[in-house]
């Protein structure tokens, strides 16, 4: 075998039917011994799934056992699947469970040690364990995800695996329905677990679980505060069992170092993998695809001319292709030029299922498809042709429809950004790098990883990996190299590149000098009582308050927006630069709008109509005036940053130079979105809220705890709160107040009229329904 290795090629002999029986024996004898571990091996066995379909299913079982995918339940008839298939017995016999060696392991290494770290390739199956385990807990469990998306995969997922009725699955730190739940599992971003520790008094933590926890690592404001959680949950809860998840990474043991968890600790890197993969270049001049291989010496010098377009197959056989681009192609829609082959060969979707959720999404972003002059969302129009959009900016909840829609198999093309790198499971039989980011080696990884799915089918599983051909050199390197992780917190580090206030942030976690109530360190808790703050706040509450009732929206709001950057400014500690002062105004005018109750579709509605003059246009539209209506130039408008940030630039989400009838809808959508979770929901509803509880509690002022409640809730009565913190939306609440007798941290009680309800409102309400 070894002169067949030496004589490479082994792409094109695989193809021409040469030297079969070497191959295949050199393979199976490579994993039977290793394991699944060798990328080149894999990719051996793909391309005889790939090109001698009928020959490699002598051996396909074979392969699946000596792999370890027990999962699939294979029956081989040779002696080393049978060795294999004794190790599976002894495997479900001792957990429960068709485990693979790797799976079987983690769980093994979970039970003995109480801090346990460990790194493993996407689609290896790590979420089937963890969902096994949080299974098993009889007290609390906490999951940290590095995004609000992850937490909808996670809950998907685990409440199809415990009773709902009897355990407390939420996305949010709460005390609720005491009287029925056993226990809790929360599913937190790094932001919102900060709610652990105000409620740490009555929380028993039995495990916590940090997935993708390689994020402690990223030069940025969130890995800080992954950090921070870490260290904060250490101290707090010193009892609990903590498990770091990563993958590709080499050193998983860094993030056991880096917190000073050392003794009774243990840490894995497990390279095993269950799917195999194939790599083509696009030569875009000649518009032909290649494949090539990572190991050039074994596989072939030369790359091979295939012979199909294998974008073309995935979608003609009802497959998915995802194709990783820059935000701003998405933004500026050259995507759909530069992919139109493709994109026409979707037809239309008539499937009622996924038309329910095309119907959904538009309602809840406000568009509309009846006027394509206003509100059309070219998102929903391309949707309609199983075609998906997925980045930062898209909302939570249309980012769950559309994970939905891709699981449930509607998406034939997804354009992404590297949002889909942080495991959530929405694979693809092709992915296409767009964009090489050649210095981005994990990331680079984890999108290739999206490449093939792993079915429970007795069948060898492998997916296609596409890039550019001028990438195919440094993805050989990239594939090759090894990834690894500080061993020293940032926490622990000074950044000069961050704004001042997050230093502040880190001494005050590393000195124990923040505030689980408000979520603020101490030093801006003082900053938030001094007399400026004191003398502003009672001037905003009588401006917005006649006879203790808020008042309406359509009062003058100027020095309503002036008061709230000034308390901004004083808690800053500084003045606002003028393009920080441009976006902090836009956020409070969103912040505002919020208080008053407007929903997400709303404030989309009110700001493309601003930014697009839809009033004017119709006016003008409606005296035969359409040529005037379409040359009028849109309203300047600022885009979300984050804040605070010294260096900021002053830049137009919509400029003055473009006509009002081109402001596109679908980004209004998004950078709203980008206002309401990043800056207003992360940032500026704590230091407000702090500002006026803060205020009440001093001079008990009702209107300043009832702001404080618009800030936290965007309600200040008290049933609405309640079914709020129950996990039911404002939508939700407008049809299901009347059906509620009662509702506290105990229960909700029910009046019988909930006979009354449809299926689809009684499904919303049944997990709190005991009778």
């Amino acid at each position: 075998m070894k002169d067949v290795l030496k004589r490479g090629n082994i792409i094109s002999k695989i193809r021409d039917g040469i030297d079969l029986d070497e191959i295949a024996d050199y393979a199976k004898n490579q994993v039977f011994s290793n394991g699944p571990v060798d990328t080149v091996v894999l990719e051996i066995l793909s391309y005889f799934k790939l090109f001698q379909p009928n020959y490699f299913e002598n051996f396909e079982l074979e392969i699946i056992e000596i792999m370890g995918l027990f999962y699939k339940n294979p029956e081989p008839d040779t002696l080393q699947g049978v060795v294999f298939d004794m190790y599976s017995q002894y495997i479900r016999n001792t957990y429960g469970n068709n485990y693979t060696p790797m799976q079987a392991d983690i769980l093994k290494q979970i039970k003995n040690k109480q801090f346990f770290s460990f790194s493993a390739p996407t689609s290896t199956g790590k979420s089937f364990v963890f969902r096994n385990l949080i299974k098993s807990c009889q007290n609390d469990v906490v999951i940290i995800v590095p995004s609000r998306a992850l937490i909808n995969e996670y809950y998907d997922r685990i409440v199809e695996i415990v009773d709902v009725k009897s355990v407390n699955v939420l996305a949010f730190v709460d005390r609720i329905n005491i009287k029925h739940t056993t226990h809790n599992i929360f599913i937190l971003t790094p932001e919102r677990a900060r709610e652990l520790f105000k409620n740490k008094s009555w929380l028993k933590i039995d495990l916590f679980l940090f997935d993708e926890a390689q994020l402690s690592d990223e030069n940025s404001v969130r890995g800080l505060y992954f950090d921070s959680i870490v260290r904060r949950a250490l101290k707090t809860f010193p009892a609990a069992k903590y498990v770091f998840a990563h993958p590709f990474i080499e050193n998983p043991e860094a993030q056991l170092k880096r917190n000073d968890v050392i003794d009774a600790s243990a840490s894995a890197n497990y390279n095993l993998k269950n799917v195999g993969q194939i790599f083509y270049v696009h030569d875009t001049t000649n518009k032909k695809f290649y494949h090539f291989g990572t190991d050039k010496t074994i596989l072939g010098e030369r790359k091979l001319e295939a012979k199909f377009d294998p974008i073309e197959n995935a979608i003609r056989s009802n497959g998915s292709v995802l194709i990783y681009v820059p935000k701003t192609h998405i933004y500026n829609k050259t995507i759909y030029k530069q992919f139109d082959k493709y994109i026409k060969l979707c037809p239309k979707i008539t499937d009622s299922e996924a038309l329910s959720m095309i119907e959904e999404l538009e309602y809840y972003i406000g568009s509309s498809n009846k006027d394509k002059n206003f509100y059309n969302s070219d998102m929903l129009e391309k949707l309609r042709l199983g075609i998906v959009v997925h980045h930062g900016s898209m909302p939570l909840t249309a980012r769950l429809i559309l994970e939905h829609f891709t699981q449930r198999g509607y998406c034939r093309i997804c354009f992404a950004t590297s949002t889909l790198e942080q495991g959530i499971n929405m694979p693809f039989d092709v992915v296409y790098l767009d964009r090489f980011e050649a210095k981005k080696t994990l990331s680079v990884k984890n999108l290739i990883g999206r490449a093939g799915r792993s079915t429970t089918d007795k069948k060898f599983d492998f997916g296609s990996v596409i890039m550019r051909n001028n990438a195919m050199s440094a993805f050989r390197k990239v594939i090759k190299s090894n990834e690894s992780i500080a061993e020293i917190s940032r926490l622990d580090t000074k950044d000069d590149n961050l704004d001042e206030k997050y230093n502040e942030y880190k001494d005050a976690i590393n000195n124990d000098q923040f505030s689980d109530e408000y979520n603020l360190t101490n030093s801006d808790l003082e900053k938030l009582k001094t007399d400026n703050v004191t003398t502003i706040i009672p001037t905003l509450l009588d401006m917005m308050f006649v006879d203790g009732k808020l008042v309406g929206p359509d009062v003058e709001m100027k020095e309503i927006y002036d008061d709230f950057q000034s308390l901004y400014q004083e808690y800053l500690g500084r003045e606002l630069e003028v393009a920080e002062k441009a976006v902090l105004s836009s956020a409070i005018k969103i912040m505002i709008w919020k208080v008053y109750g407007r929903t997400f579709r709303l404030i989309c509605q009110y700001r493309y109509a601003y930014a697009s003059k839809v009033a004017e246009r119709r006016r003008l539209n409606k005296e035969g005036k359409k040529n005037e209506a379409d040359k009028l130039n849109a309203k300047f408008m600022y885009g979300c940053h984050d804040l605070p940030d010294k260096k900021l630039k002053s830049y137009p989400l919509v400029s003055t130079k473009t006509y009002a009838k081109d402001v596109d809808y679908d980004l209004i959508v998004y950078d709203t979105y980008d206002y309401l979770d990043k800056l207003i929901g992360f940032k500026l509803s704590d230091i407000f809220y702090a500002m006026f509880h803060q205020y009440y509690k001093v001079t008990n002022d009702s209107r300043a705890e009832k702001l404080a409640k618009y800030f936290k809730y965007g309600t200040d009565k008290k049933d609405e709160i309640w079914m709020l913190r129950y996990g039911f939306t404002f939508d939700d609440i407008e049809w299901v107040e009347p059906y509620i007798d009662s509702i506290d941290e105990n229960e909700i009680v029910f009046s019988d009229k909930i006979a009354e309800l449809d299926d689809i409102k009684s499904k919303v309400i049944e997990k709190y329904i005991y009778k």
